[in-house]
Protein backbone atom coordinates (compact mmCIF):
# COMPACT_ATOMS: atom_id res chain seq x y z
CA UNK A 1 0.00 0.00 0.00
CA UNK A 2 2.91 2.30 -0.65
CA UNK A 3 2.62 5.36 -2.84
CA UNK A 4 4.05 5.05 -6.35
CA UNK A 5 7.78 5.61 -6.62
CA UNK A 6 8.44 9.21 -7.75
CA UNK A 7 9.94 8.00 -11.00
CA UNK A 8 6.68 6.18 -11.78
CA UNK A 9 4.53 9.23 -11.13
CA UNK A 10 3.84 11.38 -14.22
CA UNK A 11 5.24 14.89 -14.12
CA UNK A 12 2.83 17.81 -14.05
CA UNK A 13 0.34 19.41 -11.71
CA UNK A 14 -1.50 17.44 -9.01
CA UNK A 15 -4.63 15.85 -10.38
CA UNK A 16 -6.68 17.75 -7.77
CA UNK A 17 -5.77 20.91 -5.89
CA UNK A 18 -7.96 23.04 -3.65
CA UNK A 19 -6.52 26.50 -3.00
CA UNK A 20 -7.96 28.57 -0.15
CA UNK A 21 -11.42 27.11 -0.83
CA UNK A 22 -14.32 28.41 1.24
CA UNK A 23 -17.95 27.36 0.99
CA UNK A 24 -20.97 28.82 2.77
CA UNK A 25 -24.54 27.50 2.91
CA UNK A 26 -27.09 30.15 3.93
CA UNK A 27 -24.29 32.22 5.51
CA UNK A 28 -23.11 29.17 7.47
CA UNK A 29 -19.43 28.42 6.80
CA UNK A 30 -18.81 24.79 5.77
CA UNK A 31 -15.25 25.04 4.43
CA UNK A 32 -12.82 27.79 5.40
CA UNK A 33 -9.82 28.57 3.18
CA UNK A 34 -9.15 24.87 2.77
CA UNK A 35 -5.96 23.78 1.00
CA UNK A 36 -5.34 20.25 -0.32
CA UNK A 37 -3.23 18.61 -3.03
CA UNK A 38 -3.89 15.12 -4.38
CA UNK A 39 -1.03 13.78 -6.46
CA UNK A 40 -1.47 11.28 -9.27
CA UNK A 41 -1.58 7.67 -8.18
CA UNK A 42 -2.45 8.41 -4.56
CA UNK A 43 -5.30 6.93 -2.58
CA UNK A 44 -6.16 9.99 -0.51
CA UNK A 45 -8.47 9.29 2.42
CA UNK A 46 -10.35 12.27 3.84
CA UNK A 47 -11.24 11.71 7.50
CA UNK A 48 -13.55 13.69 9.74
CA UNK A 49 -16.59 13.49 11.96
CA UNK A 50 -20.09 13.31 10.52
CA UNK A 51 -21.19 16.67 9.12
CA UNK A 52 -17.62 17.95 8.76
CA UNK A 53 -18.02 18.60 5.02
CA UNK A 54 -16.30 15.52 3.57
CA UNK A 55 -19.01 14.72 1.01
CA UNK A 56 -19.31 18.43 0.24
CA UNK A 57 -15.62 18.41 -0.67
CA UNK A 58 -16.27 15.63 -3.20
CA UNK A 59 -19.08 17.66 -4.78
CA UNK A 60 -16.68 20.57 -5.20
CA UNK A 61 -14.20 18.26 -6.93
CA UNK A 62 -16.98 17.06 -9.25
CA UNK A 63 -17.99 20.64 -9.99
CA UNK A 64 -21.52 20.05 -8.69
CA UNK A 65 -20.93 22.82 -6.13
CA UNK A 66 -19.05 26.05 -6.68
CA UNK A 67 -16.83 27.48 -3.92
CA UNK A 68 -17.77 30.77 -2.30
CA UNK A 69 -14.08 31.70 -2.56
CA UNK A 70 -10.86 30.07 -3.72
CA UNK A 71 -10.13 27.72 -6.60
CA UNK A 72 -10.63 24.01 -7.32
CA UNK A 73 -8.24 22.72 -9.98
CA UNK A 74 -8.42 19.47 -11.93
CA UNK A 75 -5.19 18.64 -13.74
CA UNK A 76 -4.21 22.33 -13.45
CA UNK A 77 -7.48 23.71 -14.86
CA UNK A 78 -9.87 25.69 -12.62
CA UNK A 79 -13.16 23.82 -12.36
CA UNK A 80 -15.00 26.87 -11.06
CA UNK A 81 -13.94 28.89 -14.13
CA UNK A 82 -14.73 26.20 -16.70
CA UNK A 83 -17.44 26.51 -19.32
CA UNK A 84 -20.21 23.91 -19.38
CA UNK A 85 -18.47 22.12 -22.25
CA UNK A 86 -15.11 22.13 -20.44
CA UNK A 87 -16.77 20.96 -17.23
CA UNK A 88 -18.46 18.03 -18.98
CA UNK A 89 -15.14 17.03 -20.55
CA UNK A 90 -13.42 17.06 -17.15
CA UNK A 91 -16.21 15.08 -15.49
CA UNK A 92 -15.81 12.34 -18.07
CA UNK A 93 -12.33 11.83 -16.62
CA UNK A 94 -13.82 11.21 -13.15
CA UNK A 95 -15.81 8.34 -11.69
CA UNK A 96 -18.04 8.67 -8.62
CA UNK A 97 -19.19 5.94 -6.22
CA UNK A 98 -21.97 7.27 -4.00
CA UNK A 99 -22.63 6.14 -0.44
CA UNK A 100 -26.05 4.75 -1.41
CA UNK A 101 -24.62 3.23 -4.64
CA UNK A 102 -27.25 5.33 -6.53
CA UNK A 103 -28.11 2.64 -9.07
CA UNK A 104 -31.20 3.39 -11.17
CA UNK A 105 -33.80 0.96 -9.82
CA UNK A 106 -35.71 0.66 -13.09
CA UNK A 107 -32.64 -0.42 -15.09
CA UNK A 108 -30.82 -3.73 -15.04
CA UNK A 109 -27.22 -3.92 -13.88
CA UNK A 110 -26.12 -4.06 -17.51
CA UNK A 111 -28.15 -0.98 -18.42
CA UNK A 112 -26.91 0.95 -15.37
CA UNK A 113 -23.35 0.50 -16.61
CA UNK A 114 -24.22 1.06 -20.26
CA UNK A 115 -26.06 4.35 -19.67
CA UNK A 116 -22.99 6.66 -19.43
CA UNK A 117 -21.48 5.04 -22.51
CA UNK A 118 -24.72 5.42 -24.48
CA UNK A 119 -25.19 9.05 -23.47
CA UNK A 120 -21.60 10.31 -23.59
CA UNK A 121 -19.89 8.30 -26.33
CA UNK A 122 -20.53 7.11 -29.87
CA UNK A 123 -19.63 3.48 -29.18
CA UNK A 124 -21.72 0.82 -30.91
CA UNK A 125 -23.82 -1.73 -29.05
CA UNK A 126 -21.29 -4.58 -29.20
CA UNK A 127 -18.49 -2.37 -27.88
CA UNK A 128 -20.67 -1.17 -24.99
CA UNK A 129 -21.54 -4.77 -24.11
CA UNK A 130 -17.83 -5.67 -24.12
CA UNK A 131 -16.96 -2.78 -21.78
CA UNK A 132 -19.84 -3.59 -19.43
CA UNK A 133 -18.79 -7.23 -19.21
CA UNK A 134 -15.16 -6.23 -18.68
CA UNK A 135 -15.94 -3.84 -15.82
CA UNK A 136 -18.31 -6.28 -14.12
CA UNK A 137 -15.57 -8.92 -14.31
CA UNK A 138 -13.12 -6.50 -12.68
CA UNK A 139 -15.33 -6.36 -9.57
CA UNK A 140 -16.28 -10.05 -9.60
CA UNK A 141 -19.87 -9.51 -10.76
CA UNK A 142 -19.79 -11.17 -14.19
CA UNK A 143 -23.16 -12.93 -13.90
CA UNK A 144 -25.22 -9.99 -12.66
CA UNK A 145 -25.84 -8.11 -15.92
CA UNK A 146 -29.49 -9.16 -16.31
CA UNK A 147 -30.36 -8.61 -12.64
CA UNK A 148 -32.19 -5.59 -11.24
CA UNK A 149 -30.67 -3.57 -8.36
CA UNK A 150 -33.39 -4.80 -5.98
CA UNK A 151 -32.11 -8.35 -6.51
CA UNK A 152 -28.63 -7.45 -5.22
CA UNK A 153 -27.30 -7.42 -1.67
CA UNK A 154 -25.73 -4.26 -0.25
CA UNK A 155 -22.22 -5.47 -0.98
CA UNK A 156 -23.16 -6.46 -4.53
CA UNK A 157 -24.67 -3.02 -5.17
CA UNK A 158 -21.41 -1.41 -4.00
CA UNK A 159 -19.44 -3.53 -6.45
CA UNK A 160 -21.78 -2.70 -9.33
CA UNK A 161 -21.54 1.01 -8.45
CA UNK A 162 -17.74 0.75 -8.60
CA UNK A 163 -17.97 -1.02 -11.97
CA UNK A 164 -20.23 1.75 -13.28
CA UNK A 165 -17.70 4.37 -12.13
CA UNK A 166 -15.05 2.58 -14.19
CA UNK A 167 -16.83 2.40 -17.56
CA UNK A 168 -15.47 5.75 -18.79
CA UNK A 169 -11.88 4.77 -17.86
CA UNK A 170 -11.55 7.63 -15.35
CA UNK A 171 -8.27 9.09 -14.15
CA UNK A 172 -9.86 10.01 -10.81
CA UNK A 173 -12.18 7.86 -8.69
CA UNK A 174 -14.23 9.41 -5.87
CA UNK A 175 -15.68 7.23 -3.11
CA UNK A 176 -18.23 8.58 -0.63
CA UNK A 177 -18.27 6.35 2.49
CA UNK A 178 -17.77 3.16 0.43
CA UNK A 179 -18.00 0.74 3.39
CA UNK A 180 -20.77 2.38 5.44
CA UNK A 181 -23.49 -0.13 6.36
CA UNK A 182 -21.40 -3.19 5.46
CA UNK A 183 -20.29 -5.85 7.90
CA UNK A 184 -16.52 -6.07 8.61
CA UNK A 185 -15.93 -8.88 6.12
CA UNK A 186 -17.74 -7.13 3.25
CA UNK A 187 -16.02 -3.87 4.18
CA UNK A 188 -12.65 -5.60 3.86
CA UNK A 189 -13.69 -6.98 0.46
CA UNK A 190 -14.62 -3.49 -0.80
CA UNK A 191 -11.40 -2.01 0.61
CA UNK A 192 -9.38 -4.70 -1.14
CA UNK A 193 -11.22 -3.99 -4.37
CA UNK A 194 -10.42 -0.27 -4.15
CA UNK A 195 -6.72 -1.07 -3.67
CA UNK A 196 -6.70 -3.64 -6.47
CA UNK A 197 -8.43 -1.35 -8.95
CA UNK A 198 -6.21 1.63 -8.18
CA UNK A 199 -3.13 -0.50 -8.78
CA UNK A 200 -4.52 -2.13 -11.92
CA UNK A 201 -5.97 0.98 -13.57
CA UNK A 202 -3.44 3.52 -12.17
CA UNK A 203 -6.36 5.81 -11.31
CA UNK A 204 -6.06 8.26 -8.43
CA UNK A 205 -8.64 7.81 -5.67
CA UNK A 206 -10.16 10.14 -3.09
CA UNK A 207 -12.00 8.19 -0.41
CA UNK A 208 -14.21 9.91 2.15
CA UNK A 209 -14.81 7.92 5.32
CA UNK A 210 -14.98 8.08 9.09
CA UNK A 211 -14.26 4.37 9.51
CA UNK A 212 -10.71 4.00 10.82
CA UNK A 213 -10.11 0.37 9.87
CA UNK A 214 -10.99 1.00 6.23
CA UNK A 215 -9.11 4.29 6.16
CA UNK A 216 -5.80 2.82 7.29
CA UNK A 217 -6.28 -0.22 5.06
CA UNK A 218 -6.68 1.67 1.77
CA UNK A 219 -4.85 4.98 2.23
CA UNK A 220 -1.49 5.96 0.81
CA UNK A 221 -2.16 9.48 2.12
CA UNK A 222 -4.59 10.76 4.77
CA UNK A 223 -6.08 14.15 5.60
CA UNK A 224 -8.17 15.26 8.58
CA UNK A 225 -11.00 17.73 8.01
CA UNK A 226 -12.02 19.75 11.07
CA UNK A 227 -13.92 23.03 11.34
CA UNK A 228 -13.74 23.49 7.58
CA UNK A 229 -9.97 23.08 7.24
CA UNK A 230 -7.45 20.32 6.69
CA UNK A 231 -5.69 20.22 10.06
CA UNK A 232 -3.39 17.26 9.31
CA UNK A 233 -2.18 15.59 6.12
CA UNK A 234 0.36 12.77 6.11
CA UNK A 235 1.18 9.21 5.16
CA UNK A 236 -0.84 6.65 7.19
CA UNK A 237 2.00 5.67 9.51
CA UNK A 238 2.64 9.33 10.45
CA UNK A 239 -1.07 10.09 10.64
CA UNK A 240 -1.55 7.24 13.13
CA UNK A 241 1.09 8.69 15.47
CA UNK A 242 0.16 12.35 14.96
CA UNK A 243 0.42 14.69 17.95
CA UNK A 244 -2.38 16.86 16.58
CA UNK A 245 -5.05 16.81 19.33
CA UNK A 246 -7.90 16.55 16.80
CA UNK A 247 -6.34 13.52 15.10
CA UNK A 248 -5.42 11.93 18.44
CA UNK A 249 -8.97 12.25 19.77
CA UNK A 250 -10.52 10.96 16.54
CA UNK A 251 -8.27 7.91 16.34
CA UNK A 252 -8.59 7.07 20.03
CA UNK A 253 -12.35 7.72 20.12
CA UNK A 254 -12.10 9.84 23.25
CA UNK A 255 -15.01 12.00 24.34
CA UNK A 256 -12.73 14.72 25.72
CA UNK A 257 -10.83 16.98 23.38
CA UNK A 258 -11.31 19.61 20.69
CA UNK A 259 -13.97 17.52 18.89
CA UNK A 260 -17.20 18.26 20.73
Amino acid sequence: MNEPHPSATPAGPPIIELRAVSLDFDDKPILRRLNLRVERGQRMVIMGQSGAGKSTLLRLVLGILQPSAGTVLFDGAALNLASRRQMNAMRRRMGMVYQSSALISSLSVRDNLALPLEELTHKHHAEIDRIVEEKLALVGMEETGPLMPAELSGGMRKRVAIARALVMEPELLLFDEPTTGLDPVLAAVIDGLIIQLSERTHATSIIVTHELTSAFRVATRMAMLFHGRIVEEARPERFRTSSNPVVEQFIEGRTEGPIS
